[in-house]
């Protein structure tokens, strides 16, 4: 405990004792684990989720497919098979479910899903910035978008197409001949 001195007139010091200083506890937002909330596949292909817990399957055909999930059932996820959210292989569309699920770190980087298509327009050095920071998922589709954009002729960006080799560990650049 803090002490705290009082001085008084007759020059006698008397000495207080201060109240503890009670630390503040944030309560984590209560979210109702029955919510439906939007998750989208950010993977370049099919996924699959089956519920450890209810055995429910949830199919995503392709990337940027939307499935609904209730929160509870998002929470076995996290539990169960983690990597459907630290990778992630699904984007929840919902600031407040993600900060509950405590995603909030995985979320800082992730390339919202309508904003993917843009990181190839990015200059060589924004992406080298940038590209570190991803999680692995999204590494994973980027560089599954490079190559179907090689092989199509659409991506083009000698530089980026580079760098992706270089920081991903891909042999892209030899599908483009």
């Amino acid at each position: 405990m803090a002490t705290k001195e009082t001085v008084i007139e007759s020059n006698e010091v008397v000495t207080e004792k201060e109240a503890p200083k009670k630390k503040t506890v944030k309560k984590k937002k209560q979210i109702n684990r029955n919510q439906l909330v939007s998750c989208f596949n950010v993977t370049n292909g099919s996924l699959k989720y089956i519920s450890k817990k209810t055995g429910l399957e949830t199919v995503w055909s392709a990337y940027g497919d939307e499935e609904y999930i209730e929160v509870s059932e998002l929470l076995t996820m996290k539990s169960s098979q983690p990597k459907f959210l630290t990778e992630p292989w699904i984007f929840i569309d919902d600031e407040e479910v993600v900060q509950y699920l405590g995603l909030s770190k995985v979320y800082e980087h992730i390339i919202p899903i309508d904003e993917v298509e843009e990181f190839f327009n990015l200059s060589a050095t924004n992406a080298k910035e940038n590209l570190p920071k991803l999680p692995r998922g999204m590494k994973e589709l980027i560089a599954d978008k490079a190559r179907k954009g090689v092989e199509s002729r659409e991506f083009n960006n000698l530089q980026l197409l580079k760098l992706l080799e270089k920081e991903l560990h891909l042999d892209i650049l030899s599908l483009a001949d």
